[in-house]
């Protein structure tokens, strides 16, 4: 069953949606809908369907720290949504580059947001991650 919708808790609404506003907008997204404790974003193509929220945290209990990816379709889509994130305010954590850590073809950066909430861009080429072969 494919994932429905995730939701990160923060501290400032407010502040939060100065940083996740232009960043979903560079990787293609739109608020779906939004209120005082709540704001939800889909993909532009299909603005009802809500997949990534914001969800304003009770000041009584602490947040934690979440990892959420986002993928893109090339490099150079990693390194702009990179660079959106930084201006809208957030905080290095691994500027763009290959992460070969992980897997070959493996192309990431990370932010931290206004909560430190670890937020990548990633994108993985598949054709030197998994090479076809004669006998496949």
């Amino acid at each position: 069953m494919p994932l429905h919708h995730v939701a990160i808790y923060v501290s400032d609404m407010n502040k939060s949606r100065e940083f996740y506003d232009p960043v979903l907008a560079a990787c293609g997204y739109v608020v779906s809908f939004a209120y005082d404790q709540y704001a939800y974003y889909a993909p532009k193509s299909n603005p009802r369907a809500a997949e990534f929220g914001l969800t304003l945290a009770d000041p009584s209990k602490p947040i934690g720290s979440t990892h959420v990816a986002f993928g893109a379709k090339s490099p150079s889509q990693v390194t702009e949504w990179y660079n959106v994130a930084v201006t809208s305010g957030g905080k290095d954590n691994g500027p763009p580059g290959l992460r070969t850590e992980y897997h070959k073809g493996y192309f990431g950066a990370y932010v931290h947001d206004p909560d430190g909430h670890n937020v990548e861009f990633v994108h993985i080429d598949v054709a030197s991650e998994c090479p076809l072969t004669a006998n496949t």
